[in-house]
């Protein structure tokens, strides 16, 4: 690294530094505006959940990019209980499905569901 790029990646820090507990104080106001944007997609979300797809909706994101057996054996439930709540989720539009560099299918949380789910 040349000294030009040292003192780039220095700013860069000192920039990061800032701008984290800046975040940190508009995190709740985030939130909150999150919910009141997507409201009626986490009410699409909540009128599909069970107990099991509670279990099996975070896992869908898992950055180990598990497969709808995994997540299966993970959720203590079967790969078809998975398979058709992913339908459904993509029915509703709540999820998208895409392939990653290596060709594995991973899910996208389209509107920050799980963050939902947590609060």
């Amino acid at each position: 690294m040349t000294g030009s790029d040292e003192e780039i990646l220095e700013v860069l820090k000192k920039v990061h530094d800032l701008l984290v507990p800046i975040s940190a104080c508009f995190e709740e106001q985030f939130a909150e505006i999150q919910r009141q944007r997507f409201g009626a997609k986490f009410e699409e979300l909540a009128a599909l959940l069970t107990p099991v797809r509670r279990a099996i909706f975070p896992l869908l994101f898992d950055s180990r990019h598990l497969s709808q057996v995994e997540i299966a054996k993970e959720a203590n439930t079967t790969q078809p209980t998975v398979s058709r709540f992913v339908s459904e989720l993509l029915e509703h539009g709540l999820i998208e499905q895409t392939k990653d560099e290596t060709g594995t299918t991973v899910y996208e949380d389209k509107f920050g569901l799980r963050g939902f789910m947590e609060a």
